[in-house]
C-alpha cells in the first residue's frame, strides 16, 4: 500500500452507446473496453492510496473528479482501473459523503454516487436531489447521462415550472408537483409511471401513467394521463381512463367512460371538462342525475327560505 498527495490522471475507456435505463440495483455496471482511446478522467484530492492488488485507488479529503462535461466532488472516492496497451484506464468510481455533481446546466447531490466511466452514467443515492432548468427532482435514486438532458428517478417527486396561466390576474406562482414510482425524462418531456399524483393549483390528479410536455422555455404546458384517472378539485370529482391537463388554460378534459359529480349532480358522457378552481362541469352526450337532499336538509332549506320557524 502506497500513499501519495497527488493528482491522478486516467485515459478513459471509449464511450459506449447507452441510455439512462432502470436497473434492479443502484450500482452502474461498467461496460467492457474495446481500446484505450477517449478523453481523460482527472481526480484530485489531499490524499490517495494505491491498492495495486485490487486495481483500485482510494482518494480522501476534498475529492474532485472531472470527466468530459461533469465535475464531481465528494469526501471519499474509490476508483477502479484496468490496463490496456500499457495505459491505465478508469472503469468505475464510487463516491461516498457529501456528493455534488455538475454537468452542464444540471446539478445533483446526495450521500453516495456510482460513476460508470465508459457508460457515462452517474447514479446518485442517499436522499438524492437534482436540478435543471425545467425541474427540481427528488427520489431514492437518480440516474444521469453525461452530456445529455436525459434523467431517470425512482420514487420521484418532481416540481416543474408551469407555463404562464392565460387568465387575466391569475397568480403565476403555481408549480406543478408530480410524484410517482419512476420518472424518465428528456429535454422535451418526462414520463411518470406507477402511483402518479399531480398537484397543481386547486387540483389533485391521479393516474397510472403521465407524460408531461415542456415548451422552449422548459415550462410544463400539458400533461396527459392514462389509466385509472381520478381528479379532485374542491367539491368536484371526475374519473375516467384518460385525461389531458392544459396548464396555461387550467382546463382538464377527461375521456374514456368519464364520470363526474359535485354536491348537486352526477354526470356521465363521452367527455367531461372542468376548469381548475371552477364550480361547474361541461360535457358531451351527457346523462345527468340530480341528487336528492336528505329530508332534514330539505326541511332546513325550506325554513331558511321562509325565514325560519314561526313562533305562536
Amino acid at each position: 500500500m502506497i500513499e501519495y498527495l497527488v493528482t491522478a490522471f486516467f485515459v478513459a475507456q471509449p464511450v459506449q452507446p447507452a441510455t439512462a435505463t432502470a436497473s434492479t440495483g443502484t450500482r452502474a455496471t461498467p461496460t467492457a473496453a474495446v481500446s484505450p482511446k477517449g478523453g481523460e478522467t482527472e481526480i484530485t484530492s489531499k490524499r490517495m492510496t494505491i491498492l495495486r492488488d485490487q486495481s483500485t485507488l482510494m482518494f480522501k479529503e476534498d475529492v474532485r473528479a472531472k470527466r468530459d462535461s461533469m465535475d464531481l466532488r465528494c469526501d471519499e472516492l474509490t476508483a477502479h482501473y484496468a490496463q490496456y496497451g500499457g495505459k491505465y484506464t478508469a472503469t468505475r468510481g464510487e463516491c461516498v459523503g457529501n456528493v455534488r455533481a455538475v454537468d452542464g446546466e444540471r446539478t445533483a447531490q446526495g450521500e453516495r454516487a456510482d460513476f460508470d466511466v465508459p457508460g457515462r452514467l452517474l447514479v446518485v443515492t442517499g436522499n438524492p436531489e437534482a436540478q435543471d432548468p425545467a425541474a427540481h427532482l427528488k427520489g431514492s435514486e437518480l440516474r444521469l447521462m453525461l452530456g445529455s438532458q436525459n434523467f431517470e428517478v425512482k420514487d420521484a417527486t418532481v416540481t416543474f415550472k408551469p407555463a404562464p396561466i392565460e387568465a387575466k390576474g391569475a397568480s403565476q406562482n403555481n408549480p406543478v408537483v408530480i410524484t410517482s414510482k419512476r420518472v424518465a425524462g428528456t429535454r422535451a418531456q418526462a414520463v411518470f409511471s406507477g402511483d402518479v399524483t399531480v398537484k397543481h393549483r386547486t387540483m389533485d390528479l391521479r393516474c397510472d401513467k403521465l407524460t408531461a410536455y415542456y415548451n422552449g422555455s422548459r415550462e410544463v404546458t400539458r400533461a396527459d394521463c392514462v389509466g385509472n384517472v381520478r381528479a379532485v378539485d374542491g367539491d368536484r370529482r371526475a374519473k375516467g381512463e384518460r385525461a389531458r391537463l392544459n396548464v396555461p388554460t387550467g382546463m382538464l378534459v377527461v375521456t374514456g367512460n368519464p364520470e363526474a359529480e359535485d354536491p348537486m349532480i352526477h354526470f356521465r358522457g363521452t367527455q367531461v371538462r372542468m376548469a381548475l378552481g371552477g364550480k361547474s362541469f361541461e360535457g358531451d352526450d351527457a346523462t345527468v342525475v340530480f341528487k336528492t337532499a336528505p329530508l332534514k336538509e330539505q326541511e332546513q332549506r325550506r325554513k331558511d327560505k321562509t325565514g325560519g320557524t314561526k313562533q305562536p
